[in-house]
């Protein structure tokens, strides 16, 4: 009981905090586009030639895992020393997540990069059968760590508060975007999709709303 009176007295002073409710939403909205784009449906297949040349590298399933926890850490340290970038992360989170949905909806889209079986049986492999049983080959564009990731590190280098870990956010970052190549997860193709959809939004959640208000000075 006194932990909900204290849940309840921190949503009343923080109720940017309720933006928080989009994660189970994304997630109830992901593995429904899951079960409508099952890994047998008939996908445009996401590839390019460089795909063949990039190795797979069962370790770097570490900083691939390492994305979800990276995303709520930002969230939580934004939440509660920085409201107006907290807004403007979630609001890039929100956006990018749920258009990229839509758009594994209007075009379905899968690849066929991963590994038949693994050289080595280890826990790298072994957390990599769980990811691909859990997330299927499909829907992989673009690529929503990196449109994630990309919302971390603009909203690391947008606050002042988070000034102290914009280097690891962006060491981070690069090495999560690497992992989804390097365990076969995703095409290169993938990642410029991503950038595609990470470019208007960057622009249109931090470059024309302070304009806008420059000029209604």
């Amino acid at each position: 009981m006194k932990a909900i009176k204290s849940l309840r007295h921190f949503l009343r002073r923080n109720p940017h905090a309720y933006l928080a409710l989009y994660v189970p939403v994304f997630m109830l909205m992901f593995f429904t586009v899951e079960a409508l784009v099952p890994a047998d449906a008939d996908y445009w297949v996401s590839y390019i030639p460089l795909d063949d040349y990039i190795p797979f590298i069962p370790v770097f399933i570490v900083p691939y895992c390492m994305w979800y926890p990276f995303l709520i850490a930002t969230g939580i340290l934004l939440m509660l020393r920085d409201r107006d970038n907290f807004l403007r992360y979630m609001y890039f989170i929100m956006a990018g997540f749920t258009a990229a949905l839509a758009f594994c909806l209007l075009v379905p889209n899968g690849q066929d990069l991963r590994p038949q079986s693994f050289d080595a049986d280890n826990v790298f492999t072994r957390l990599i059968s769980l990811i691909y049983a859990a997330d299927t080959n499909t829907n992989v564009f673009p690529s929503m760590h990196v449109i994630g990731c990309a919302a971390a590190v603009c909203a690391a280098f947008k606050s002042a508060e988070m000034r102290r870990y914009r280097a690891p956010w962006l060491i981070l970052s690069l090495l999560i975007c690497a992992s989804t190549v390097l365990i076969k997860q995703h095409s290169v193709l993938d990642i410029i999709g991503a950038a595609a959809f990470v470019v208007p939004l960057y622009i249109c959640i931090y470059i024309i709303p302070p304009k806008l208000g420059r000029r209604s000075e």
